[in-house]
C-alpha cells in the first residue's frame, strides 16, 4: 500500500503531466498557436540548448544570488524584529498596522528611487525585494512567539529547564512551523520582486533574459525561461522545507 505521503505525490505528478501533455496535444495538432503557446518538448529543448551554449547558467546564478540575499536578509531582519515585537507588546501593538499597510502598498512602484540609490544593478533588486520578504516574516514570527500554548511553557519549568534549553527545545519547535510559512509567502513575494524588477529595468537576470526573448518574439526562450523560473520556485520551496524539518527535529 502507498504512503499518504506518495499517493499526494503521485497525484500531483499526475496532474502536471497531465495538463503538459494537454498543451502539447494542442501545440502539435494546430488547437493553439504556436505564436502563444510554446510546446513543452521545445521550450525544454530551448532551455537545455540555452544552457549548453547560452548564457543561461551565467543569468540563472545572477537570479539565484539575488535571491538567496533578499532571502538571507528577510530571515535575519525579521525574525529578529519579530521577536522584538512580540517580545516588547508596546511596541508591537504601535507598527503592527504600519507593517501591514506597507505590505499591502506597491511599494514595487518605487523601483526607480531604488535604481537611482543602488545602481542599475544587483543591489538595486536586492534592497527592493527585500522588503517584500521581510515584512510577512516579521508578522509570522510574531504572530507565533505570541500564540505559543502556555502549557508548553509549563512543561519546560516543570522540567527545570534552562532558559537555553526552553528556547532551543520548546519555542524553536513550537514556532517553526508559523515562521517557516512566512519563509515560504517571503519567498513567493521575492520571486515575484526579482523577476519583475529584471524584466521590467533589464537588470542581469531570468528576467532581464525573458524580456529579451519577448523583445525579440522567441516564444520558445520564453517558455523556456518560464520553465526554469518554476524550477528555481521548487528548488529553493524544498530548501526551506527541509529546513523546517531539521528545525522541528
Amino acid at each position: 500500500m502507498m504512503s499518504e505521503n506518495a499517493r499526494i505525490a503521485a497525484c500531483r505528478l499526475s496532474i502536471v503531466l497531465g495538463v503538459l501533455v494537454i498543451a502539447e496535444s494542442a501545440v502539435r495538432l494546430g488547437w493553439i498557436s504556436s505564436f502563444f503557446l510554446a510546446a513543452p518538448t521545445q521550450a525544454a529543448v530551448v532551455l537545455w540548448e540555452q544552457i549548453v551554449r547560452g548564457n543561461a547558467l551565467w543569468l540563472t546564478g545572477v537570479t539565484l544570488l539575488e535571491i538567496a540575499a533578499c532571502l538571507i536578509i528577510s530571515t535575519v531582519v525579521g525574525v529578529f524584529a519579530g521577536f522584538l515585537l512580540w517580545r516588547y507588546q508596546l511596541i508591537g501593538t504601535s507598527y503592527e498596522m504600519l507593517l501591514a499597510a506597507v505590505f499591502s502598498s506597491p511599494v514595487i512602484l518605487a523601483y526607480p528611487i531604488f535604481l537611482v540609490a543602488f545602481g542599475r544593478g544587483s543591489a538595486a533588486v536586492i534592497a527592493l525585494s527585500s522588503i517584500f520578504g521581510v515584512i510577512p516574516i516579521i508578522i509570522n514570527t510574531k504572530g507565533a512567539f505570541q500564540n505559543i500554548n502556555p502549557i508548553l511553557l509549563q512543561v519546560g519549568a516543570s522540567m527545570n529547564l534552562t532558559r537555553k534549553q526552553m528556547f532551543r527545545h520548546i519555542l524553536i519547535p513550537a514556532v517553526a512551523p508559523t515562521i517557516f510559512s512566512g519563509f515560504r509567502l517571503a519567498l513567493t513575494y521575492i520571486l515575484k520582486s526579482v523577476l519583475g524588477l529584471e524584466y521590467v529595468a533589464q537588470v542581469g537576470g531570468v528576467g532581464m533574459w525573458l524580456s529579451d526573448a519577448a523583445y525579440r518574439f522567441e516564444v520558445e526562450e520564453v517558455y523556456a525561461g518560464l520553465l526554469g523560473t518554476i524550477v528555481l520556485s521548487v528548488l529553493f520551496l524544498y530548501l526551506i522545507n527541509r529546513g523546517e524539518a531539521l528545525v522541528r527535529k
